[in-house]
């Protein structure tokens, strides 16, 4: 009886045991198995090659949206500067002036401050009341520290001599610097 239930033993593990198609009689690996192992490298690599292009393409992505960003904000502080510069008023002259002086630095602000006090005397007393806007403005070069901003604007222009307000075209090129405040006027020159 023992025997026989040695036999039942052996024959129920080779029944059972599944065979490795990968692996031949004498130990080897089949070409099967070789391709299921490169193809399962491939399918890896493919893996880690896709995720490196989407954090590539998200990085250029948020890149090019922070310099579009500054761009405009390029841009905006120009069209602020450029409208603190030619909408004055008589009422308002000091407070305008300072609005001015606010948005501007280096050679521009020191102009400014040179001759402020004249400046409003001379908007009061010539009874100026000029209500400008912004038309368009648009980048026109950038660098580290300095960009250049052509603005074109436009007012209704009334003084003592004339009240019946008169339009006036203005075309600008701004320079604005990037400051620890924030961004300012540096330059302004009227572009014929």
């Amino acid at each position: 009886m023992a025997a026989a239930a040695d036999r039942t033993a052996a024959v129920t593990e080779v029944d059972t045991a599944v065979p490795d198609p990968s692996v031949t009689d004498d130990g080897a690996r089949s070409s099967w198995g070789r391709r299921r192992i490169l193809l399962s490298a491939l399918v890896g690599a493919a893996a880690i090659a896709l995720a490196a292009g989407a954090v590539v393409a998200t990085g250029t992505y948020l890149g090019d949206r922070a310099r579009e960003s500054h761009r405009l904000e390029l841009v905006e502080a120009a069209e602020d500067g450029v409208l603190a510069l030619i909408d004055m008023h008589t009422d308002s002259a000091d407070e305008d002036l300072e609005q001015l002086r606010e948005r501007s630095t280096g050679a521009f602000a020191q102009e400014l401050s040179d001759g402020s006090d004249g400046l409003a005397a001379s908007i009061r007393d010539a009874a100026v009341n000029s209500d400008g806007r912004i038309d368009s403005a648009a980048l026109v070069s950038e660098s580290a520290d300095s960009s250049v901003v052509i603005v074109a604007a436009s007012a209704r222009v009334g003084n003592a001599d004339s009240p019946t307000a008169t339009p006036r075209s203005y075309r600008l090129r701004v320079t604005i610097d990037e400051t620890e405040g924030g961004l300012r006027m540096s330059n302004v020159e009227f572009v014929p």
